[in-house]
């Protein structure tokens, strides 16, 4: 049976933002029955309304009695277990009898470091009262740690969907997953999901999970033992043709540089100089040809062995993909239910179909309040914004302004802005 605050918005006492986020949340919640992706009745429930996670060890009988549940209460988070259990509702957690659990992959935008973080980021020393722009976690005037202003842009969220498109080209073709086996939902906040849901993985154990997140992260990868090794003369890899894994997919990012990479890039990569590159790139179609044979190309004097491994430890990192362990290793997780709305930004976690994810833009279509409705706030900091269509440029000092319902409730969830 569910828990929580039945009948109103608000019996307990909240602060206005947390009170109007969730009237405006029950207001959605009551026009939108939602649907969930696996037995409501087999699923541990967590919810929040000042924080992330409040309560957990909730259960409901059916998907009525969630979509209830959401009305009555009204959560700003709601979470689930990546497990199912005989009695999801019961404590402690051995006694809930577990079934079988999901694999779910997490890519976060705070775990990727993107150029736009140098823009919209900023940090500042309590110590000493310096500040800067970007992620600094220790102070560059007296070495204490930083206090970070984290925001997160279009640009971020994309370089989440890049490493999700490559995560799941990994399972479908290293592990034959299909798209019966893979969803895919927006966190409603900093990236997606990727969950896994197949009779054959249901009952895998925890240092099963473990080994498999190894491989998809490449972790501890070493490339001299899948064939790519300099005997002194010459560097050898793997024949094209013949290669599988992590060696066909670091050979794939190899040709691809050959066949695309600009003279920057290599130069970056390789750490020589322009003008060597320019030389050794003179016959690209060449390069391309002796890699496929099994040779990284040879270079003049003793350049060979330092310029193909600083390449190929550069590629490996590219390739290496900024899973969250905790939350692929852990079976009793509780992660977000697809579909709700998320307190911070007031998104939907939409779930994506494998032919939407390529033009997806939380941005526009997580969008979940009209954007003709307006509100008037004190904004206190943001950078520039665009969400629903809707363009705030930067604040940085206090400021009263009245915007669109989107803009809004993006930055009252942040905590960037207080009611008026």
């Amino acid at each position: 049976m569910y828990w929580g605050v039945r009948g109103s918005v608000s019996v307990m006492s909240y602060s206005n933002e947390i009170t109007w986020l969730r009237s405006l949340f029950q207001k959605h919640y009551s026009i939108h029955n939602l649907g969930l992706p696996y037995p409501a009745s087999q699923r541990e429930f967590g919810y929040g309304i000042e924080g992330k996670i409040d309560k957990r060890h909730v259960s409901v009988r059916d998907e009525n009695e969630f979509n209830a549940f959401l009305r009555n209460t009204v959560p700003l988070y709601v979470s689930a277990s990546v497990s199912e259990f005989m009695n999801p509702g019961i404590q402690p957690m051995e006694k809930k009898g577990l079934v079988g659990s999901d694999l779910i992959y997490e890519f976060d935008a705070d775990d990727i470091d993107t150029s736009c973080k140098r823009v919209h980021d900023s940090w500042s020393c309590k110590s000493c009262g310096a500040n800067g722009k970007g992620r600094v976690k220790k102070c560059t005037t007296c070495g204490k740690g930083t206090a970070l202003d984290e925001w997160v842009c279009s640009e971020c969220v994309s370089a989440t969907k890049k490493q999700t498109f490559s995560l799941l080209s990994v399972l479908q073709n290293d592990f034959g997953f299909d798209e019966k086996s893979l969803f895919i939902n927006f966190s409603g906040s900093k990236g997606y999901h990727v969950h896994v849901r197949s009779k054959n993985i249901f009952s895998l154990p925890k240092s099963a999970r473990v080994e498999l997140m190894d491989y998809l992260s490449m972790f501890e990868f070493d490339p001299a033992l899948s064939g790519f090794s300099f005997d002194g003369k010459a560097y050898r890899c793997p024949k094209y043709a013949r290669t599988s894994g992590h060696a066909k997919r670091l050979l794939d990012e190899l040709l691809r540089l050959v066949e695309s990479g600009t003279e920057d890039e290599w130069v970056i990569i390789s750490g020589s100089s322009p003008r060597s590159i320019r030389s050794y790139l003179s016959d690209r179609v060449q390069w391309y040809k002796e890699i496929q044979s099994g040779y990284l190309p040879a270079l003049p004097g003793k350049k060979t062995e330092a310029f193909w491994n600083n390449v190929l430890s550069h590629l490996v990192s590219v390739l290496r993909l900024p899973i969250d362990r905790q939350t692929s290793g852990d079976i009793y997780k509780l992660i977000r239910v697809p579909n709700t709305l998320h307190g911070s930004t007031g998104f939907r976690s939409d779930v994506i179909s494998f032919s939407a994810l390529s033009t997806y833009d939380p941005f526009v279509d997580a969008v979940a309040f009209s954007t003709l409705n307006e509100r008037k706030l004190l904004v206190h900091h943001a950078p520039k914004l665009t969400i629903g269509g809707h363009t705030l440029e930067p604040v940085n000092e206090p400021t009263e302004m009245t915007l669109p319902c989107p803009l809004s409730v993006y930055l009252v969830g942040w905590g960037a802005a207080t009611l008026r």
